[in-house]
């Protein structure tokens, strides 16, 4: 392998890195495949058989797809290459139009590459802003206008951006690996907004600069644009900002407002929290109806008000249609937010079972902004549900590093570790989710998951009756399970527990569950009607451990055949 130039890019096959001017450029998995071959070809022709054998071996696929991963190609590299840049043969395949150099072989110390720029992306983690001094009901500005910046500079080639809530202190940001830490405090003056932000060097603990930042009421997005910016151009390898950091201003400053604390209210991942985010993010559109990071948080709302994680507060043919209408609204007024891109992305994946469309709005999303970890959690997913394990590992991991105190990234990533056949690696994800969140029913459950399919019974069990002892609908069903376990046994047990799964509509557990109970055609019902109610996890279905023995039967092949899934199950594990 070989490192290679052309134009204005460098790409380091080795390393996985592409690097334009000296700054690393975001390319997805699919999308940086096609790349690679591009520039090992070194400007011969590369054809549609060629690619296809290469990127899915072994899988039939349409024109359309590598057509979408192309497209995702060229977003990627940037909107301000000539259209030529890429050059498409039709009927035929492509090729780089520019020369390409090989500058250096693979095991070459560094300083044989010459002036080839090695650098690694700047990193920086974003505290909450401190807000003692705010009443009650400002007290949400402290997470949003820090969670505004941080999105903001993660849009930024050349820098990795940590959420905000990632890291607790400088000692967890060293840990870490974090080279910069953010923080400040907010405080209302008069008619305005007011933060003491600082900027922190890690390795020494100084202080880099500490400013204040001062703007009227009326005009707070200017007050995040300029602590994005101060950063930006304070940070190494990004003090050439390539990218507009000015965004959008509201026609009205309470829009900002709301959607800030509609943004606060989706964190906690609860229903009555949702309903409130709801309700502020339509609030702030009524007062802006072209604020596309609105729309972008409606649409990740509408999501969760479809999943069955939250027991769909909103049927799924209500949220899904709306999600995907205010994803399509974001990016038709702001097609750079990759927050709209994944929410797109996931509708595809949970609702339409649109694997290319699917595949290409989700890695578009991390190519927008590597540093989403809400981004590389659903393309984890996704890359998971088709078989790609190494991949979806690889995803998820980046995710876990951005922010190894997320729930939700560690218990995807059990499931990722899960679908691979690596179970006890699922298990340890699980476990450093329940040191984040003990006593998480959640997580407790997704243990008893993996331990019933790992033949792990009497483990499970324990893992059952903690989950039901912290379900407010199960009160006491937990004390009467293990009675019976004891004096019927473990199978009498599971079909009360199977059914109550059955009650309270979590029908791909009851799927699972009937597999460990040995009845496999019990299962199959249940995933029939899961297929009907469009269940968030069926794009899981192919590799689930659980349903490797129904892989001949025919009841299962048209249960794939309607999530659009036959034909993907040859992945297998790796």
């Amino acid at each position: 392998m070989a490192v290679y130039a052309f134009g204005p890019f460098v790409l380091e096959v080795a390393e996985r890195r592409l690097t334009r001017d000296g700054r690393r450029v975001a390319v997805p998995g699919k999308a940086w495949q096609i790349l690679r071959m591009l520039a090992e070809a070194g400007g011969r022709l590369v054809s549609h058989e060629t690619l296809r054998a290469n990127l899915w071996p072994n899988v039939v696929v349409e024109d359309r797809t590598l057509t979408v991963h192309m497209s995702t190609l060229r977003k990627a590299l940037g909107a301000s290459l000539p259209s030529d840049f890429i050059e498409t043969v039709a009927k035929a395949g492509y090729r780089l139009a520019v020369p390409v150099r090989v500058l250096a072989q693979t095991g070459l110390a560094p300083q044989a590459v010459g002036e080839l720029p090695m650098a690694e992306a700047a990193t920086l983690a974003v505290r909450p802003f401190v807000t003692g001094d705010l009443a009650e009901a400002d007290t949400y500005l402290g997470v949003g206008i820090a969670d505004a910046v941080s999105t903001a500079l993660g849009a930024l080639p050349g820098l990795t951006v940590s959420p905000v809530e990632a890291v607790e202190d400088i000692a967890v940001a060293r840990s870490l690996g974090v080279a910069h830490l953010l923080e400040g405090t907010v405080q209302r003056r008069d008619e305005g907004l007011r933060v003491s932000a600082r900027l922190i060097d890690v390795a020494s603990g100084r202080t880099q600069w500490s400013e204040r930042f001062e703007q009227p009421h009326v005009d707070a997005v200017a007050l995040q644009d300029a602590i994005a910016t101060r950063v930006a151009t304070s940070l190494p390898r990004s003090s050439a900002v390539d990218r507009d950091l000015h965004s959008y201003r509201p026609r009205a400053a309470d829009a900002y407002f709301l959607q800030l604390e509609a943004r606060a209210h989706l964190k906690p991942f609860t229903r009555l929290p949702l309903m409130k985010a709801l309700t502020l993010f339509e609030r702030a559109l009524a007062l802006d109806p072209d604020y596309a990071v609105a729309h972008a948080g409606l649409a990740s709302t509408y999501l969760l008000m479809a999943s069955t994680a939250m027991l769909r507060p909103l049927q799924v043919d209500e949220a899904m249609p709306m999600a995907r209408r205010a994803a399509q609204r974001a990016i038709a007024l702001d097609e750079g937010l990759a927050e709209a891109w994944a929410a797109l992305g996931r509708v595809k994946m949970e609702y339409d079972w649109d694997w290319d469309g699917a595949e290409a709005d989700l890695a578009h999303a991390v190519a927008l902004n590597s540093s989403s970890v809400e981004a590389l959690g659903a393309f984890g997913q996704f890359l998971s549900a088709m078989g790609r394990h190494d991949e979806a590992i690889e995803a998820m991991e980046r995710a876990r590093r951005l922010d190894p105190r997320s729930v939700e990234t560690l218990q995807h990533l059990a499931i990722v570790y899960w679908m691979a056949g690596q179970g006890d690696r699922a298990l340890e994800a699980v476990d450093d989710s329940l040191k984040v969140a003990p006593g998480s029913t959640r997580a407790h459950y997704g243990r008893m998951m993996i331990l019933d399919q790992l033949g792990r019974r009497d483990e499970a069990m324990a893992e059952r009756l903690t989950t039901l002892r912290g379900l407010s609908v199960a009160q006491g069903v937990a004390e009467h399970l293990e009675a019976l376990a004891r004096s019927k046994g473990w199978r009498e047990a599971m079909d009360v527990w199977i059914a109550l799964l059955e009650r309270t509509n979590r029908w791909e557990g009851a799927a699972q569950q009937w597999m460990a109970a040995g009845e496999s055609s019990r299962a199959l019902d249940a995933l029939e009607h899961c297929v009907k109610a469009r269940t968030t996890y069926l794009c899981f279905t192919a590799q689930n451990p659980y349903f490797r023995p129904l892989h001949n039967s025919p009841r299962f092949q048209r249960i794939l055949q309607a999530l659009k899934l036959d034909g993907r199950i040859s992945a297998g594990v790796n």
